[in-house]
């Protein structure tokens, strides 16, 4: 008897494994006690998954600054006075260790070296022109025409602004002809003073102004002596 109680273990135990794998097939058939049959079907359980909701939080508008003021530093600037007419006796005082030319100003770097280089190198000497003031740019030329007297010796005096590196003068007669040039690399030419530059004839002469190298404001004025 004993015997027969293992194998009906087994058995029962059997029937409950085959039983559990027939449930992962989903379906399970079988007969009720009461003789109905039918089918059961298991269906996997689901887990609803629900979408991740994306909260929007609000970013404070940006805040702009207005950028510092710059103070940019403005270059002098010198207003040429009008052009006036250049001749001899103009009425002008000699040359002293005082004098300063017409329209003098210590800010205005033309009028006031103009006056610095007549004390220097025409010191006793008439000014026979008014400071003539006038601006150009690199490679450029301007003429001024002055009244001459014979027997008279002159000086020619240019003082070119902060931005001429280089101006130039040339002295010519009626005909054109070259009298006298400066030679020297510099902003403030002078003619008539390596050797003496005495006219003998009445009429005109021309002073070229040339600007050499750099540009900006220039002054060119005639100094004449016994």
């Amino acid at each position: 008897m004993s015997n027969r109680a293992s194998i009906v273990n087994v058995v029962r135990v059997g029937v409950s494994v085959i039983a559990g794998l027939a449930l992962t097939d989903c379906v399970v058939r079988g007969t009720g006690s009461y003789g109905t049959t039918g089918t059961i079907n298991v269906q996997p359980s689901t887990v609803a998954v629900q979408p991740q909701q994306t909260v929007m939080v609000a970013q404070p508008a940006p805040v702009y600054q207005n950028p510092a003021a710059v103070a940019v530093a403005q270059p002098n600037m010198y207003a040429a006075p009008p052009s006036v007419g250049v001749g001899v006796n103009v009425g002008f005082s000699p040359v002293s260790a005082n004098w300063v030319t017409n329209g003098y100003a210590e800010q205005d770097f033309v009028s006031y070296h103009m006056s610095l280089r007549a004390r220097q190198f025409a010191a006793g000497y008439m000014p026979v022109t008014q400071l003539f003031r006038s601006s150009m740019g690199q490679g450029q030329q301007q003429f001024i025409t002055v009244d001459a007297q014979p027997g008279r010796c002159y000086r020619i005096i240019g003082v070119g602004g902060a931005g001429v590196r280089d101006l130039d003068l040339r002295l010519r007669d009626m005909n054109g002809n070259v009298l006298d040039q400066d030679v020297a690399t510099d902003n403030f030419p002078v003619l008539g003073l390596q050797r003496p530059l005495c006219l003998n004839w009445s009429g005109t002469f021309q002073i070229e102004v040339i600007m050499y190298s750099g540009g900006g404001d220039f002054g060119v004025q005639a100094f004449a002596g016994n």
